[in-house]
């Protein structure tokens, strides 16, 4: 039996069709011309703190509280320091991390104060200004431009706070500690001569840690989203200085040159696939997820400091592998814009333009449906892509999900389409097609031996500082994990 669903969704649909292919009606477009303009959804810890005279609670800390405004303009401080965009989607994709990081800052500041450290506002305010210098900015520029994104000058004072907190209390509690001896030494010279000749990579990342098993399903998915982000346009070391949690964030998430065996099996393998310019990831090790920046590639050992020439790669076309329309699925929505007349319809095209550049996602979607007054405007369930005339259903399966489609102009009016969610199987590959997949996927060569040079090995100084900045970033690791571990932290949002 067919679902009541299921017709509404083939009437709305005729409808819309019809509207795009004909003149509308004259009551349902003076109902849309007179509705009242949508208000963007979002959820209160997105948009910003509920308004009233008691402010909500995001987290508790120990004796400390986080509050949601805290939280709101720490996400739109980190999406201005990343260079992402500022919208009510892109806040609420960052604000699991974002309220992840108060919660360690609090964390570092209680630890600090405990051992007696405190920080000067001057160092503060020298910090500050430094960040300006670095973005070329006059302080009274830099506290216009925070003006203007909505972010306290307070916001970015605390941040600085804990993090010159916490490298005090790291210098205290943490480098002391660190002694390498001689042997130490010796093995690493003696691993790095027998790497002779093995590729080694240019690196930078981003690090998530994982402490508990709970935290490793968000962590992935924060992983995921930056890389979105990055590849939409975002900068990777703008996005590592603000999101990532080792030590190299402060160096725009720069590790240097990276040999086999530094980083453990899961990353060698990861880097042994990986091309210059690429973005790899995530990787899972033992303390958490990482997205890998392969800048360059070289050989052990080489004079120079350039990538060496790769062996060429005959030209391999990747395949597509298509949808199965036949079994595809998407729940969508829709907006109908009919145009009342002929002499109207320009100006109906020129409006629907501006509403679908101004909807940001599904919610967002909706209510903006809903405020046409047109009845045919809303949801409309689970469709079946095969059901759809052909031009939609190549459509709806090529959209992203959650992103408005472009307006689609008619003699009649304008349609704006969004699917919320897609359920669309594959098509297997061909035995050809995995062929060219494989080959495609296929590692590139090993860099060529070093040839007519002495191969250049590090000093026996660089390799002790190097080993001291792992050691260093491996108790800092453990030293907030045990924090962490010991803290109280109540999650209320």
């Amino acid at each position: 039996m067919v679902s009541l669903r299921t017709v509404r969704s083939a009437v709305v649909m005729a409808t819309a069709c019809v509207i795009l292919a004909s003149g509308g009606s004259a009551g349902a477009a003076e109902r849309a011309k007179g509705a009242p303009p949508a208000q963007g959804g979002a959820s209160s810890a997105a948009g910003g703190a509920a308004s009233g005279a008691v402010e909500r609670i995001a987290a508790v800390v120990n004796e400390d509280a986080i509050s949601q405004s805290d939280v709101v303009a720490r996400a739109r401080l980190s999406l201005l320091n990343s260079g992402m965009p500022d919208t009510p989607d892109a806040r609420q994709r960052v604000l699991p991390q974002v309220l992840r990081q108060l919660v360690d800052e609090r964390l570092q500041l209680q630890e600090a104060k405990r051992l007696g450290i405190s920080i000067p506002a001057q160092d503060i305010d020298q910090a500050i200004g430094r960040i300006a210098e670095s973005v070329r900015l006059s302080r009274p520029q830099l506290n216009k431009l925070l003006a203007e994104h909505k972010v306290p000058i307070s916001t970015l004072n605390d941040q600085v706070r804990a993090t010159l907190a916490w490298q005090k209390v790291l210098q205290r509690r943490v480098r002391q500690e660190i002694m390498i001896g001689d042997e130490e030494v010796d093995a690493q010279l003696e691993r790095i001569k027998a790497a002779i000749g093995k590729p080694e990579y240019l690196v930078a990342e981003i690090f998530l840690s994982v402490d508990s098993p709970d935290q490793d399903d968000q962590a992935r998915r924060t992983a995921e989203r930056l890389m979105e982000e990055i590849k939409r346009g975002a900068n990777f070391a703008a996005v590592a200085r603000q999101f990532s949690q080792s030590a190299a964030a402060a160096n725009n998430g720069d590790l240097g040159w990276v040999r086999p065996g530094e980083m453990g099996g899961e990353i060698d393998g990861a880097l042994a696939s990986s091309r210059p310019g690429q973005m790899v990831g995530p990787v899972r090790t033992a303390g958490g997820y990482h997205v890998l920046l392969v800048r360059a590639r070289r050989a052990v050992g080489s004079a120079g400091s350039e990538e060496l020439p790769q062996a060429p790669r005959p030209a391999v076309q990747r395949p597509v592998q298509k949808i199965d329309v036949a079994k595809a699925k998407v729940h969508m929505k829709q907006i109908v814009l009919p145009s009342p007349s002929p002499e109207a319809l320009k100006a109906t095209h020129a409006a629907a333009e501006k509403l679908q550049k101004s909807i940001k996602g599904c919610a967002d979607f909706e209510e903006k449906a809903k405020a046409t007054g047109v009845p045919e405007s809303g949801d409309m369930g689970t469709v079946n892509v095969k059901d759809l005339p052909p031009q939609l259903a190549q459509l709806v399966v090529q959209i992203p999900v959650g992103r408005p489609s472009p307006v689609l102009k008619g003699q009649g009016g304008a349609l704006i389409l969004i699917v919320c969610k897609r359920d669309a199987p594959l098509l297997p590959l061909t035995p050809e097609e995995k062929a060219q997949l494989e080959a495609a996927n296929a590692p590139p060569p090993p860099p060529p031996p070093v040839k007519g040079e002495p191969a250049k090995l590090p000093s026996r100084e660089d390799i002790e500082q190097e080993l001291v900045a792992e050691r260093a970033e491996l108790l800092s690791r453990r030293y907030l994990r045990d924090l962490r571990r010991a803290a109280f932290v109540e999650y209320r949002v």
